[in-house]
């Protein structure tokens, strides 16, 4: 549900904090944290946030699409799942397209999810990533994301996917992006 910021201000208690303030503390305490079950659960709650427009400022302010990227380089599945829905609903918002988009190298860490056939992925990660590179493409950088390579890996998913949403999407993908 998209909320105003009127809506959040009126919501809160007195003693609580405001939408920018707890936004940070869940930056700090993923910063901090050795815990990997606490890391898992504030990236969820961080992308969980970064859906909703209210929300694109403070996140901006405080760098949470790095954390989301920072994650796609983890081990644990979950926090690349996590990381990768955070990047899904984040590139809505011009600035974090923008950010996104023009890293050669945030582009390779979201298409090597699709590029290369991996066992330790959840079927979210897949489809987020598909998601994401669908919202971040534009006239300027389809030349350098629409390679070959990534053509490869979708048509792989489209062929050996048992999962019926990755084919459906990697379908789309296909039909939308290659064969125009």
């Amino acid at each position: 549900m998209f909320q105003t910021k009127k809506y959040i201000t009126d919501r809160q208690g007195q003693s609580s904090p405001n939408r920018f303030q707890y936004l940070q503390q869940l930056v700090q305490e993923y910063s901090t944290t050795d815990s990997l079950e606490a890391k898992q659960q504030v990236l969820a709650n961080l992308a969980n946030f970064s859906y909703d427009p209210v929300n694109y400022n403070w996140l901006w302010e405080i760098n949470v699409v790095d954390l989301f990227i920072y994650a796609l380089y983890q081990e644990d599945k979950l926090l690349q799942e996590f990381g990768m829905g955070g990047l899904a609903n984040i590139c809505l918002e011009p600035r974090h397209q923008h950010y996104i988009a023009s890293d050669p190298k945030h582009i390779d860490v979201i298409t090597s999810y699709i590029r290369t056939k991996r066992t330790n992925i959840t079927t979210n990660t897949i489809l987020n990533a598909l998601v994401t590179l669908m919202l971040l493409l534009d006239s300027q950088n389809q030349s350098s994301i629409l390679t070959n390579d990534l053509k490869d890996g979708i048509t792989r998913l489209q062929a050996d996917s048992t999962n019926p949403a990755i084919s459906t999407m990697a379908t789309l993908f296909l039909q939308d992006y290659y064969l125009q």
